[in-house]
C-alpha cells in the first residue's frame, strides 16, 4: 500500500494537496498558503500523489486508440509504433492527427524529411501544428504527376517545409517516364540524383499506401486502365511510393515500373530511423499487409476497420 511507504503525516499532506488542486481547482500558490509550506513543496506533493497512484489521470481523446488492436499490429508486424482510432465522420482526420503527433514527438532539428503524396499526406500536413525547424530539410519521395497540385510530391514537400520552417527540395521530373531513354536522360540528371538520394538516406519518411480501388493513382488516371491490368497480372495489389508489390510484398517488375523517377523504399527502410504510414480502407487490406510484412514502415496510422482486418 502507498500509505505503508509514506509516512502518515505526509500521505495526508499529499492526500490533501491533491483534493485541493485537483477536485476544489486551488492553485499550487493558495495550497502552499493553506498547508504553510512553499509553492514548489507543493508541486512536489502533486507529483507525489501522480507517482503514488493517488491520482491518475485519463485522457479521453478521439485519438486515444485501441490498446489491445495497436498491440497486436505492434507485434505481427514488428512496429514501433500504431494506432487504431474508431470510425465516427471525422476519423480520417483524427488518423492523420495521430500521426502528425507522433512525426512532432520524433522529428530532430538537423533531420531529413521525404514526403509522398495523396490525401492521406495532405491531411497530416493540415493537421501538423507550426513548428520552427529551420535546419530541416524536406524532399519528395518521387517525380512529379502533371495532375492536381496540392497532392503533388514536390507540392507536399513545400507545405511540409513551409509547415515546420524548413528547407525544401524540389524534384525537376516526371514520376511516370515516357520511354526508356526519357528514364535514362533524367534518371542521371545532377538534380534527380541529389533529390532522390537525400530521399533515400532521409532520418524520417511520411506517405500514404494505395491500392487499386481507391489510391490517388487511379483517382486521378494518372495510371491508365492498361497499365493496372499489366500490373495485376504481374499480381501486383498497390503501391507504397511508387514501389508496386504482390500480397505477399514482393517486388513488381515490369516495363512501367522500370521508369519510373522515385526513391528506392528499401534503401529507405534500412537507412531511415522512422517511416511513417497513413491508410485506412478494407479495399487496402493486402498492400498494407505486403507493406507492413516487408517491414517497409515502423510506425503504422490506420482506422479499427482496417486493422482488425490485418490480424
Amino acid at each position: 500500500m502507498a500509505k505503508k511507504e509514506t509516512d502518515d503525516l505526509m500521505y495526508n499532506r499529499i492526500l490533501l494537496a491533491a483534493n485541493l488542486y485537483y477536485k476544489n481547482h486551488f492553485s499550487q500558490q493558495e495550497i502552499a498558503k493553506r498547508l504553510n509550506v512553499s509553492r514548489p513543496w507543493v508541486s512536489k506533493l502533486l507529483s507525489k500523489a501522480l507517482e503514488l497512484g493517488i491520482v491518475k489521470i485519463t485522457i479521453d481523446s478521439p485519438l486515444s486508440g485501441d490498446s489491445d488492436l495497436e498491440e497486436a499490429l505492434q507485434q505481427k508486424y514488428n512496429l514501433q509504433k500504431v494506432v487504431v482510432i474508431d470510425r465516427d465522420d471525422a476519423y480520417k482526420d483524427y488518423v492523420a492527427q495521430a500521426a502528425a503527433n507522433y512525426f512532432i514527438s520524433v522529428i530532430k532539428p538537423n533531420d531529413t524529411i521525404a514526403v509522398g503524396w495523396g490525401n492521406a499526406v495532405s491531411r497530416f500536413i493540415n493537421e501538423l501544428m507550426p513548428m520552427q525547424l529551420p535546419d530541416t530539410n524536406v524532399i519528395p519521395l518521387a517525380g512529379s504527376f502533371g495532375t492536381t497540385f496540392e497532392t503533388l510530391p514536390n507540392y507536399s514537400a513545400l507545405k511540409l517545409a513551409e509547415r515546420i520552417q524548413g528547407n525544401a527540395g524540389v524534384l525537376h521530373a516526371p514520376a511516370f517516364c515516357s520511354s526508356k531513354e526519357e528514364y535514362k536522360a533524367l534518371s542521371q540528371n545532377e538534380n534527380t540524383l541529389s533529390v532522390l538520394s537525400k530521399a533515400e538516406n532521409a532520418d524520417l519518411v511520411i506517405n500514404g499506401i494505395g491500392s487499386f480501388h481507391s489510391s490517388f493513382l487511379t483517382r486521378h488516371h494518372i495510371l491508365s486502365d492498361e497499365s493496372i491490368k499489366e500490373l495485376k497480372q504481374y499480381d501486383a495489389v498497390g503501391d507504397f511510393a511508387l514501389q508496386f508489390l504482390s500480397k505477399d510484398g514482393n517486388a513488381i517488375n515490369t516495363e512501367l515500373t522500370q521508369n519510373l523517377i522515385k526513391a528506392d523504399v528499401f534503401k529507405i527502410a534500412d537507412h531511415a530511423r522512422c517511416v511513417i504510414a497513413i491508410a485506412e480502407g478494407l479495399e487496402k487490406s493486402e498492400i498494407i499487409h505486403a507493406v507492413l510484412s516487408r517491414h517497409l514502415v515502423t510506425a503504422f496510422f490506420t482506422d479499427k476497420e482496417t486493422a482488425l482486418s490485418l490480424l
